[in-house]
């Protein structure tokens, strides 16, 4: 594990470009296997359309955001939740724009288990950007279909996270 973190690492430092030869394969872990498993746009699209048929949370976050690490334990809990529920419903951290060591550190102390990627390049071209997020932190979700069904900015509370949630799930 600690040689495919370092060797992620160091993939991420290099610039992982698109003319990286690894930007446009099939992603080499399956999303979830570890964390911050450095993904593309290409290779996100992809993980989302396997999730078809589920809700799908999309939060856009990074460690030296103070926001987003004020949020981060209602996504843990409410993602805890709908797995004992046995519910459709998939939570997705993105680290954009972060440094890779930093973010680890702070899914470790805050115990997520939900999965998380590591987008380096962020708000400049990378994912986020894909995504059209400006600012952090920002939420996007994602109905059954596998379209976007809106997004909150801003930090996001339990509340409003179950709500738009539940909304997709009886199909509102």
């Amino acid at each position: 594990m600690v040689a495919l973190v370092a060797s992620l690492a160091l993939a991420g430092c290099t610039g992982g470009g698109p003319e990286a030869p690894t930007a446009t394969a099939a992603p080499q872990q399956p999303l979830g296997a570890q964390p911050l498993v450095a993904r593309t746009q290409p290779q996100f699209q992809a993980d989302l359309d396997g999730l078809r048929g589920r809700v799908v949370v999309v939060n856009f976050w990074a460690s030296w955001c103070g926001p987003c690490r004020e949020e981060m334990p209602a996504l843990e809990e409410t993602s805890q939740a709908y797995a004992k529920a046995d519910k459709p419903v998939t939570i997705i951290g993105v680290d954009a724009s972060d440094v890779r060591s930093e973010a680890a550190k702070f899914l470790a102390d805050v115990g997520v288990t939900y999965p998380t990627v590591y987008d380096q390049a962020g708000l400049r071209g990378g994912v986020a950007a894909s995504w059209t997020v400006t600012g952090l932190p920002q939420t996007w979700f994602v109905a059954r279909d596998g379209s976007r069904a809106g997004r909150i900015g801003g930090r996001l509370t339990a509340d409003a996270l179950r709500s738009r949630v539940d909304e997709l799930l009886t199909g509102s």
